[in-house]
């Protein structure tokens, strides 16, 4: 759960100085019809989003 939070903290920053962040390209759900985000494949926040490789 720690490393979790250390995410979220991390994009927040990326995004506050600017920059783009796509959480599609790391997310554990990018793959077929797993995601059913209407603004995949660049959502830049996403409820269901879970790092890839946990």
């Amino acid at each position: 759960m720690g490393s979790s939070l250390w995410h979220r903290a991390k994009l927040r920053l990326k995004k506050a100085l600017g920059k783009n962040i796509f959480l599609c390209d790391s997310c554990k759900w990018d793959w077929r019809s797993a995601c059913h985000n209407p603004d995949r494949p660049n959502a830049t926040w996403c409820p269901d989003y879970q790092k890839r490789g946990k």
